[in-house]
């Protein structure tokens, strides 16, 4: 490869926005049941409820395009978000966020830890969409809270392990010294932690204070103040966090139905009844709508004497197949909304082929 094609490949890799990761692109979110279901919850969100109509009865406009290129960078932003905060709500985290908040602890007690995690996450995708304020402090709380994990935390905790390591001492000996209430007593105990590698020569020398292993000591104290101050800090983020997710659980309809549904052992709401594909499967059927409307003129005395009078045999009978089709999808989800309005449409057109 030569020195033009690699750099290139260099500014492209900079730049690249293409392809999308696997399973965001529309074509396979729209095959999709869950996140068709919620790409429509976006549209919906976003006032787009006219380029859902357009892009199910497959007439899109030439702006639509750009139109659904914007629209689908913000689902899967929002799907790639709500994923990284699913993956930080562990068994061991959602514990501690607990201990630090006694509300949202009252909900952990109701159900348990495992339960717990299986509503939060089985709302957190749809919530980023229709409860965007809400979901935003959580993960804004939750990155925060992984970056000082990660981050001050684990350097902390690095730093006093060497420290041990390098002096012979082991987590439990500095633990239980810490444990120690007295201070007088604790402060006897750390000066023997800081001699523990010296000889015999060396301990009588220091029992003596003709030698010192002061910068040992000192550094043992320093690192129990670290620890505090990491402890509290991090404390600090878990009550944060408790208090963000118990304001969701018992603030949000859905993921307060889906943990009432855990306690009483039902099946919790985690996935939508149909998605794009399935609500297309459910098209307009003309031969069984032929079908009705003979059935409809048979069981009319005279209908064919009516003259005039066949108008309003004709409205009754689209206003009867409009509802039914409203009927059989009726709280379906987005998209059957959206073909059933369409299929409403198609069947008031109808009216004037009636014979």
């Amino acid at each position: 490869m030569g020195i033009l094609d690699q750099f290139k490949k260099s500014k492209e890799k900079k730049e690249q926005t293409t392809p999308p990761p696997q399973g965001h692109t529309l074509a396979e979110v729209l095959q999709d049941k869950n996140k068709s279901h919620l790409f429509g919850k976006l549209l919906e969100e976003g006032g787009n409820k006219h380029l859902a109509a357009r892009l199910a009865e497959g007439k899109l406009e030439e702006s639509d395009i750009q139109l659904l290129e914007e629209q689908r960078k913000i689902f899967s932003e929002k799907i790639t978000q709500s994923e990284k905060v699913e993956r930080l709500l562990t068994k061991e985290n959602i514990i501690d966020f607990a201990r630090n908040h006694p509300e949202f602890e009252k909900i952990i007690n109701l159900v348990g830890p495992e339960k717990a995690i299986k509503v939060i996450q089985s709302q957190l995708k749809e919530i980023s969409i229709t409860d965007e304020g809400r979901f935003n402090v959580i993960a804004s709380l939750m990155e925060a809270y992984d970056s000082n994990k990660n981050g001050e935390y684990k350097e902390i905790n690095d730093k006093v392990g060497k420290l041990l390591k390098d002096n012979k001492i082991s987590e439990k000996e500095y633990l239980d010294v810490l444990a120690i209430v007295d201070p007088d007593e604790k402060e006897k105990a750390l000066k023997r932690l800081s001699v523990k590698t010296f000889g015999g020569f060396k301990k009588a020398l220091n029992y003596f204070g003709l030698y010192e292993a002061k910068d040992t000591f000192e550094s043992l104290k320093e690192s129990e103040i670290s620890l505090e101050d990491s402890i509290t800090q991090l404390n600090i983020h878990n009550e944060s966090i408790g208090s963000a997710l118990f304001l969701s659980v018992s603030g949000n309809d859905d993921m307060r139905k889906a943990l009432f549904g855990e306690l009483l052992n039902e099946k919790a709401p985690e996935e939508p009844k149909s998605g794009f594909r399935e609500a297309k499967k459910e098209t307009f059927n003309e031969s069984e709508f032929g079908t009705a409307w003979e059935d409809k003129k048979k069981a009319t005395p005279g209908y064919a004497t009516l003259g005039a009078g066949q108008e309003a045999v004709k409205q009754a009978f689209i206003d009867e197949q409009k509802k039914a089709y409203k009927e059989k999808n009726e709280g379906k989800g987005f998209w059957h909304e959206i073909l059933s309005a369409i299929t409403e449409a198609l069947i008031s057109s109808k009216k004037d082929k009636l014979k």
